[in-house]
């Protein structure tokens, strides 16, 4: 009789804890399914967020958030309908990873500096129109195709190497090569762009879309507007002069899909 009672209890034993185990898994699934769900729903809440600013900046913190989040793709192709996002082929980076834009822009080339160099370029066979020293897109086409001819990294935007380059090629042609870069005149080249009233409204309204708020649009360059384009500046890897240039504007309205 008690061999026949201890495997009875045994038994018993273990049934009643078999319910006990899966009571138990049951609640880690559950939970696991609840930290799920409460993830997905903060992933969303924060793409909203994002679309609803419908900005680079509010799209980018969400990327920054959620890299592999559910509504990664649809934000990234927010980002190029905003015109964040560079071309299909981008600027090769030169300089240590920086972009060619923002080694050019350390040179702080004067505008006489630029006016030189378009000389130069026309001279050697690379015709930029007006030497103005503004470096509109016929400017960067033939920085492109000296580079081209030259097998350097075709840009579209100068090294001091390159800047070298030229001026030894052009030689006493247009004259003596650039004097060592210095900082430009910032607020006379952005003087010289003249932009209209209008104009002035559209950088304001444009760099509120990417997130640099101007506090107003009222086509007044004021301390507020000084400080966005500073920002904005600063984050592309630019000169923070606040003061706008020829290609920056382009830029800006490329970001802003203009």
């Amino acid at each position: 009789m008690r061999n026949v009672t201890l495997p009875i209890l045994l038994a018993a034993s273990l049934a009643m804890a078999a319910p006990a185990r899966a009571q138990t898994d049951l609640g880690d699934v559950v939970s696991g399914i609840a930290q799920q769900l409460i993830a997905k729903e903060a992933d969303k809440r924060a793409y909203l967020q994002a679309q609803q600013q419908n900005t680079v900046r509010g799209y980018r913190s969400y990327l920054s958030q959620y890299p592999t989040g559910v509504y990664r793709e649809n934000a990234q192709r927010a980002l190029v309908k905003l015109g964040a996002v560079e071309d299909p082929a981008p600027k090769p980076p030169v300089g240590g990873g920086q972009s060619a834009a923002s080694v050019e822009a350390s040179l702080g080339l004067s505008r006489s500096q630029r006016v030189l160099i378009q000389k130069q370029l026309t001279a050697v066979g690379y015709p930029t129109g007006v030497a103005d020293g503004l470096w509109g897109a016929k400017t960067r086409d033939a920085i492109g195709s000296w580079q081209r001819k030259n097998k350097q990294s075709i840009t579209g935007y100068v090294t001091a190497r390159q800047v070298n380059l030229l001026a030894q090629q052009a030689g006493s042609v247009v004259g003596p090569g650039p004097a060592e870069p210095s900082a430009g005149n910032d607020a006379l080249e952005e003087s010289l762009l003249n932009l209209s009233y209008a104009e002035r409204r559209e950088v304001q309204r444009r760099l509120t879309t990417l997130g640099y708020n101007t506090y107003g649009v009222d086509g007044g360059f004021g301390a507020n507007t000084r400080r966005a384009m500073a920002a904005w500046q600063r984050d592309e890897g630019l000169r923070a002069s606040g003061y706008l240039t020829a290609d920056q504007l382009r830029s800006l309205r490329q970001q802003t899909g203009g």
